[in-house]
């Protein structure tokens, strides 16, 4: 079965104009949230660096200043964005990464302009620290755990300072802050809210589920799991989703 790397190689080579942006460019955005591009990409909206730039910039690095990697296939992602001609002048900008043990809290996200007007706001997943899982644990019971409500900050903050449509992603954990901060936001944020995808994403408390900001984004998230998905089948869902074989 082909994955994102096949992808690349059968239309990496297109522009969005010919091929018009796909729930697989969002989950290669959004997997793209995962790498540590600290001090390589602005945290404001100013100056956005290329996306090949970047991912050449970042593979460069020795392996001890590139921070934690998730796994190899993280890397073999980068190189093949870094030489497609669809994705590597994409600008990367706002990269927020916080961890704060005592929060029990681990955020980070990035945003991904990718030259059609629009801004892609990714959000990272678990990164396999204690404090990480212990905030996946927490969204089991608490009403909003930190990371939620950064994320919502984090779109907020993105929609004062750009004025076109966005769409958000993540996977896992990413997904569910995508669809949680954006529940989150204010009525007037949200209507400029395109799409939210949420990639293998675990579901919401009562308190989300119920909320009107939920409700309303409902018919515009796009929920994918695998067929042998754990973690995207936990907690509660209402929003419609795809069964990925």
């Amino acid at each position: 079965m082909g994955n994102v790397i096949d992808y690349l190689a059968w239309r990496g080579d297109l522009t969005l104009e010919q091929a018009p942006f796909s729930a697989v460019d969002a989950l290669i955005l959004s997997a793209l949230s995962y790498i540590h591009f600290d001090g390589l990409i602005p945290a404001g909206l100013e100056d956005p660096v290329p996306l090949g730039r970047a991912a050449e910039t970042y593979l460069a690095l020795p392996e001890d200043q590139r921070g934690r990697c998730r796994c190899e296939e993280d890397l073999v992602l980068l190189r093949a964005l870094a030489g497609s001609p669809r994705f590597a002048k994409m600008g990367l900008c706002r990269y927020a990464d916080r961890f704060v043990p005592k929060e029990e809290s681990q955020f980070a996200a990035l945003t991904v302009l990718p030259g059609d007007g629009s801004a892609f706001l990714a959000f990272r997943g678990t990164d396999g620290t204690l404090v990480g899982w212990k905030e996946d644990f927490n969204l089991s019971f608490m009403d909003v755990v930190p990371a939620q409500l950064a994320a919502a900050e984090y779109i907020q903050n993105l929609a004062q300072a750009f004025s076109g449509p966005l769409v958000l992603g993540g996977h896992s954990k990413g997904g569910n802050l995508a669809v949680a901060g954006a529940s989150l936001c204010p009525g007037k944020i949200r209507d400029r809210i395109r799409s939210v995808y949420s990639f293998d994403g675990p579901g919401f408390t009562d308190y989300l589920l119920s909320r009107p900001g939920y409700q309303e984004l409902r018919t515009r998230i796009h929920a994918f799991v695998p067929r042998s998905s754990v973690v995207g089948l936990l907690l509660g869902h209402e929003e419609p989703y795809t069964v990925v074989d």
